[in-house]
């Protein structure tokens, strides 16, 4: 018969001073973070300025923005810059245009961030006293979808627009033959015409040169399929910048997480188009690139000297200020409206 196993006393002994070892580390450890966290020269700091902050925020617009007035007065507010953006792509087109025929305007918006451009569509289609007003925003990123959702469109359906709606969804604006039912269904309402002189058109403001694989599947999309208009904000490249600049420029795609191809001159993109299916008669591109990197550049800039001493970083958007500084010397890429007529707008 075994007898049964002592354990040593030796090995208790050893085991406690493990232990009581082990507490004293940790308590070590966190004493030092602790002290860290809380030395006297950080209890003054201004890290209080977050218990501080007021949500929601008054705005949260995102475009490279247009950085100049009417008269030529260079605007300093980022909001104004990128409602002024939005202006001018619809003041290009002639959605604004004060002597309109048409009672009724539909609008497909191809990358509404967080809404801020579909609130302000809003408010500028309902003093364009248009009778009926349909709009259809998509984003990809999820957390903007649910702020974009929380925009006040409600007080333009009591104010006005009975017979419209405005709508906004998640989804891939780049590749319409993966909407899910629900959004087709939304974006094919756009072609309802009612009154018989309704007009249709597909926006993307500073959001196509992100479209993977390419511009081409929602350009089709827009004119075969949706009979729609097209207007937007989007980067062209240069057609004499050098075999250097070209290569910098595939560079910048790829680290803007781009297409590598997607960077083309406005030739290309006329081609683009009219392979589409628009008329190469009704095709409109303006230069603006005068009134948009430098004016974004020098925001950045003003925007860092105001924040550091609050001890909040610029990082990416720094290096992004050097991207757009390079662009504005190199004039590799060119700002650029572009504006494409229906056909059956021409004929």
């Amino acid at each position: 018969m075994f007898s049964k196993p002592t354990i040593p006393s030796d090995f208790w002994s050893g085991a406690l001073f493990g232990f009581m070892a082990g507490v004293v580390a940790v308590v070590f450890v966190a004493s030092v973070v602790a002290a860290r966290l809380f030395q006297r020269k950080d209890i003054y700091d201004v890290d209080h300025w977050k218990l501080n902050v007021k949500v929601p925020f008054t705005s949260t617009w995102m475009n490279m923005g247009y950085w100049t007035t009417a008269d030529g007065q260079p605007i300093l507010d980022f909001e104004q810059a990128c409602q002024s953006l939005l202006r001018q792509v619809l003041m290009v087109s002639g959605v604004l245009d004060a002597d309109t025929t048409s009672s009724e305007l539909a609008i497909l918006d191809l990358g509404i961030g967080c809404g801020d451009q579909s609130l302000e569509l809003a408010r500028l289609i309902h003093e364009s006293q248009r009778m009926e007003y349909r709009y259809v925003g998509l984003t990809l990123n999820e957390t903007q979808f649910r702020l974009a959702a929380q925009q006040p469109f409600s007080k333009f359906h009591k104010s006005g627009f009975a017979h419209g709606f405005i709508q906004v969804f998640q989804a891939d604006a780049a590749r319409p033959d993966k909407w899910p039912l629900d959004i087709k269904a939304a974006v094919e309402a756009l072609r309802v015409d009612k009154h018989g002189d309704s007009e249709r058109w597909v926006l993307g403001l500073d959001s196509l040169y992100h479209f993977y694989p390419s511009r081409i599947p929602i350009l089709t999309y827009a004119a075969r399929d949706l009979d729609a208009s097209f207007m937007a904000f989007d980067l062209t490249l240069n057609g004499n910048a050098s075999l250097l600049n070209r290569l910098w420029v595939k560079l910048i795609s790829i680290a803007m997480k781009c297409p590598i191809g997607t960077f083309i001159t406005e030739a290309e993109y006329r081609t683009q188009l009219v392979e589409a299916g628009y008329d190469e008669l009704g095709i409109r591109m303006q230069d603006v690139t005068s009134h948009v990197f430098s004016g974004l550049v020098s925001h950045i800039n003003r925007q860092e000297a105001i924040l550091k001493p609050y001890g909040i970083s610029l990082a990416k958007y720094k290096v992004a200020g050097k991207l757009f500084g390079w662009l504005e010397r190199s004039q590799a890429l060119k700002a650029t409206i572009v504006v494409a007529l229906r056909k059956s707008k021409i004929s």
